[in-house]
């Protein structure tokens, strides 16, 4: 009885940390990857470098330390030149890659009241025009596309 009692318990913290993990914005979500793989890693180095294998040990030991530096490090969840809505002032103002709010809603063709649902529903109309994968379309347009989306979505707090 004991061990079904601690599966079930056991399960349910797995199911219950899942859920919760699904719930996370992508960049957290990431650093929260990084943190258990690169603690893993660095645990798994140590070990196996204890047990006589340095040579294997070693390696995996450095790979933990730099994805730990990665997700520790201010600002590491975000890659050069990313465009996340965190760091966007409010208003017309550029963001860090120089499109305002009115450039973005140009780019979509909504006016200044759309909601979320209708951004995104713009932003899958063009993305099916202008997705590299069309053959029409390019990596440029789809990079913008997919901007304008963020710029509009998180000056509305999403």
């Amino acid at each position: 009885m004991a061990p079904f009692a601690l599966g079930s318990i056991a399960l349910l913290a797995l199911l219950g940390a899942a859920w919760w993990f699904a719930r996370q914005k992508t960049a957290r979500a990431a650093k929260m990857v990084r943190i258990l793989l690169g603690g893993g890693a660095l645990l798994a180095g140590v070990v196996i470098s204890l047990r006589g294998a340095v040579i294997l040990g070693g390696p995996l030991g450095v790979f933990g330390l730099g994805m730990l530096g990665e997700a520790l490090r201010p600002g590491g969840a975000q890659r050069a030149g990313s465009n996340r809505g965190d760091q966007a002032g409010r208003g017309g103002a550029p963001t860090r890659s120089g499109m305002s709010l009115a450039e973005a809603r140009e780019i979509l063709g909504v006016d200044e009241n759309a909601d979320a649902n209708t951004i995104r529903a713009a932003h899958r109309r063009l993305m099916k025009k202008v997705h590299p994968d069309t053959g029409e379309g390019s990596p440029a347009l789809a990079r913008q596309v997919q901007e304008a989306r963020d710029r509009l979505l998180s000056d509305l707090g999403e």
